[in-house]
């Protein structure tokens, strides 16, 4: 018998090539598809006093404007989860 095919190694190396790949192709589409929805150009996100009915998501809101400091904000939030 002349069996002739792919040794083992060829189809493991073929198979990570093809999947190195894929995921190339799907990470630089996903970011594309990201950059377009972060692109909201003269937009501002609106929260209503209601939404906002934990202190986490009070101290989260100050973080992420600007009010306070990263420093700040683990110390509150450290605070905050230890009851103190």
């Amino acid at each position: 018998m002349n069996n002739k095919g792919l040794s083992p190694l060829l189809a493991t190396i073929m198979l990570v090539v093809f999947a190195l790949i894929i995921g190339t192709i799907t990470m630089n589409w996903g970011k594309g598809y990201i950059g377009k929805l972060g692109e909201a150009e003269g937009k501002t996100i609106v929260i209503s006093p209601q939404e906002i009915d934990t202190p986490l998501k009070q101290l989260q809101i100050e973080y992420i404007t600007g009010e306070i400091t990263e420093e700040e904000y683990f110390a509150r939030e450290k605070e905050l989860f230890n009851g103190g």
